[in-house]
């Protein structure tokens, strides 16, 4: 009786939580009676808080705080790599393939886009809707320097031999879609060829994969304690591929 006290008190306190952050993001009737607004309101509340976070972790702690954050999300990356790869079935010597990856997230996220280049060498996204894009406007950093540390985790698991992952265009600078790149080195009339994975069409499907979604989250929690760990034994001055690309500069 006690436990399921505190059970309900819990979900109480959490809703209510709940709805003062919902709250803060204004939305007129149309947008309560509208289910997709509420599963996009997760990720605006989350992305919204980044931007608020970033900058004041580096005003606070400089370079060396943001990169034990940034290593953080970059050991998450490593690790869900090869979860990734099995559960998306991967092939890391075609672009398009790699490409599933963001196909995969942007579903999570609500993100919608097209791909452009879907060859083996070579493809590029055009992420023309994204639920955060006015909050992300705060500080667009979130995306190029912190989401940007996770993906260069997987991706230099996945193949090491990729090109830095390009972000060219973001929707949160103003930029009519995010542009996202993905290109391997390769012999120029094996990287023209059309990716057996392409997928043509207004918009690629929304991967579901059952019990993928499960693994990473168990993966993820195992992530944070080893990439804890190690920051406490060893400071953040970790290694991480393709670090100067996503080092934060405000």
């Amino acid at each position: 009786m006690v436990l399921f006290r505190k059970t309900k008190r819990l979900v109480l306190l959490s809703a209510l939580c709940y709805g003062a952050a919902v709250r803060s993001l204004h939305p007129g009737p149309r947008e309560l009676a509208d289910p997709a607004w509420h599963r996009e309101a997760p990720i605006r509340l989350l992305m919204r808080g980044l931007t608020r976070f970033l900058p004041a972790l580096h005003d606070r702690f400089g370079e060396r705080g943001v990169r034990a954050l940034q290593y953080v999300f970059y050991r998450v990356g490593e690790d869900r790599a090869p979860v990734l790869r099995e559960y998306l079935q991967i092939d890391p010597h075609d672009a398009r393939s790699l490409g599933r990856v963001l196909d995969y997230e942007d579903g999570l996220a609500g993100v919608r886009g097209t791909w452009t280049e879907e060859t083996k060498g070579r493809a590029v996204k055009e992420e023309r809707y994204c639920p955060a894009a006015r909050e992300l406007t705060a500080c667009p950093e979130v995306c190029t320097r912190l989401m940007m540390a996770m993906e260069a985790g997987t991706f230099s698991v996945l193949n090491p031999d990729l090109a830095v992952p390009e972000l060219s265009q973001l929707l949160s600078k103003g930029d009519p879609c995010c542009l996202a790149t993905i290109e391997l080195p390769m012999a120029r009339k094996e990287a023209r060829k059309e990716s057996p994975h392409a997928t043509p069409g207004a918009f690629p499907p929304v991967l579901k994969v059952p019990g993928l979604q499960g693994k990473l989250a168990a993966q993820g929690v195992r992530s944070l304690i080893s990439a804890a760990w190690v920051l406490l034994t060893r400071g953040p001055e970790q290694p991480m591929t393709w670090y100067e690309f996503f080092r934060y500069v405000p």
